[in-house]
């Protein structure tokens, strides 16, 4: 492995972690998904040493005062069920308004953190293990301000998805035979997807979900090579993490015993060999994550506690949803929203931009499947990739039946899972193939860092800093930044949790990463003589 290379990866990890810091800093409170009520089922297991349950469980009176002085999106005031104040209404307010909200959000009485509210939670039906885990942090900062506990516990939080995704990837990476350059473009497309963020940057048991699939992929690719009792443990542990983490990644269970079928079917082992390689993994799930599910059955009779699975979703309803859904357009709304999606906001990137970024992540799709290869971490890749593409068709089902199809799509921060290990795939195809795969490449990294580039200078640092035009033009942008930085500064000190010279830091060092590293990744790919790509695999 060329030095140049194990300097840009480590390049791109730099990148990645100064843009979760950044993102992290920058949104405002209760701007992440759903991220109020996630926060307040960690506040609740802090304050508490209990589990949250639904119908008795509800936002701390903390929370609910919060939303006197934050701004909201405009989708979600009508659920918040309070007087409220949106963006834009924020951005017109007197700067002395906006500093007297920010002083009244940091001194919140203490007192309130163990207060109830009207307000049910209705995040507590999820699985607990992110909670536990801030929840532990979350109480050694009781003391602090509100905003400064949401930033430490997303910084934590992102910087830990960052750090574990970069590892992850680069192990299924290895296993599936995806290295240099193209490995190292593949890294850079990842950590440049805004959704990536989008997930990770807000307090949420989504991000853990990112890292853990590849963890839990390179644990199946071993198990199945060189079966072991300590590598089916392994399986087993990561399993009852994932179903920990998430209800939703139960759809991978059946993965937790593949090694034992493939050497059966293999002939490498006896059925008694087999069983106990399958008799450690369940019994680790079991002994792991059973109680949580038990407790699931025992007080609300279903073992996900889930919306489709509490509602009377059955298949009939899934069925009768099935014929309704829009396919064509559910399916395109899916795959832009999964690139690029504007938080609680729900604003997007030009739709033009992100088709160009779809067809390129399908031309090298279609090149990696003119070129699959039957080897075994192909395979568990691949299958693993449908069989949670299977789950989203569910979710989808559900949400269409149980919204009466006025939500037709799985929500955004459901596909996210997936960005790895597809990125890698397409890579790895476009490293199989000398000319296509080149200039493809090339052509996708210089079209992520414009992306990448646009949507903090252009999208995020303006949605929240007062910039009200829908559509950036340059003109107006260098106006904005130029000419406006005294209104810009005023909102974005008070409005987000990072102090205003923090974000400024962040900004510049996040830009300069970008550069740094899209350069050097886009050089090693011109570089025909040094693409790293494995002579043998070239036509």
């Amino acid at each position: 492995m060329r030095p140049g290379t194990a300097r840009t990866r480590i390049a791109v990890l730099v990148y990645g972690l100064a843009s979760a810091a950044l993102y992290s800093g920058l949104l405002p409170l209760w701007e992440g998904f759903d991220e109020l009520y996630h926060y307040g089922y960690v506040q609740h297991v802090s304050t508490t040493a209990t589990l949250p349950v639904i119908g008795k469980s509800s936002l701390s009176r903390e929370l609910w005062t919060s939303l006197d002085y934050v701004a909201i999106s405009h989708y979600i005031q009508p659920y918040v069920y309070r007087p409220s104040t949106s963006f834009p209404e924020y951005f017109h307010l007197p700067d002395a308004e906006r500093e007297s909200r920010r002083r009244g959000l940091d001194t919140i009485p203490s007192a309130f953190q163990r207060e109830p509210s009207p307000r049910d939670n209705y995040e507590v039906k999820q699985a607990p293990l992110t909670y536990l885990l801030l929840a532990l942090v979350d109480r050694l900062l009781a003391g602090a301000p509100l905003p400064l506990r949401v930033l430490a516990l997303r910084e934590l939080l992102s910087i830990a998805t960052i750090v574990l995704l970069w590892f992850g990837t680069r192990g299924l990476a290895r296993r599936l035979g995806l290295e240099g350059p193209a490995e190292t473009a593949s890294l850079f497309a990842i950590f440049s997807c805004q959704m990536l963020y989008g997930n990770a940057c807000h307090i949420a048991n989504d991000a853990l979900m990112l890292p853990w699939l590849m963890f839990f992929l390179d644990a199946v690719i071993d198990s199945c090579q060189s079966p072991t009792l300590s590598r089916s443990a392994r399986t087993g542990f990561l399993m009852a993490l994932g179903i920990l983490i998430k209800a939703s990644l139960l759809i991978f269970l059946p993965f937790a015993f593949v090694a034992p079928v493939w050497i059966l079917i293999q002939r490498r082992a006896s059925l008694r060999q087999a069983a106990r390689l399958t008799a450690v993994s369940a019994g680790i799930i079991l002994a792991l994550a059973g109680p949580w599910y038990v407790r699931n059955l025992t007080l609300y009779g279903s073992l996900t506690a889930t919306l489709d699975t509490t509602s009377g979703v059955g298949p009939k309803e899934l069925l009768s949803a099935a014929v309704s859904v829009p396919w064509r357009e559910s399916i395109a709304g899916m795959a832009h929203s999964a690139l690029w999606t504007g938080n609680n906001s729900f604003t997007t990137f030009s739709a033009s931009t992100l088709d160009l970024v779809l067809f390129l992540l399908a031309l090298a799709a279609l090149l990696y499947g003119l070129r699959f290869r039957r080897s075994l971490p192909e395979v568990i890749t691949v299958s693993g990739i449908a069989m949670y593409c299977a789950g989203l068709v569910y979710i989808t089902l559900s949400f269409t039946y149980s919204s009466r199809g006025s939500v037709t799509a799985a929500m955004p921060w459901y596909m996210q899972v997936l960005l790895a290990p597809v990125i890698a795939l397409c890579f790895l195809g476009l490293a199989r193939w000398r000319r296509w795969g080149r200039w493809t490449a090339i052509a996708t990294v210089s079209l992520w860092g414009y992306v990448a580039l646009a949507t903090w200078v252009a999208k995020l640092i303006p949605l929240y800093g007062g910039f009200e035009e829908a559509h950036a033009r340059p003109r107006q942008l260098l106006a904005w930044y130029f000419q406006d930085s005294a209104r810009r500064d005023s909102i974005l000190a008070n409005l987000c949790p990072a102090p205003l010279a923090l974000l400024n830091v962040l900004f510049v060092a996040v830009l300069a990463t970008l550069m740094i590293t899209w350069i050097r990744v886009l050089a090693a790919l011109l570089r025909g003589s040094a693409l790293g790509f494995p002579p043998h695999e070239l036509p």
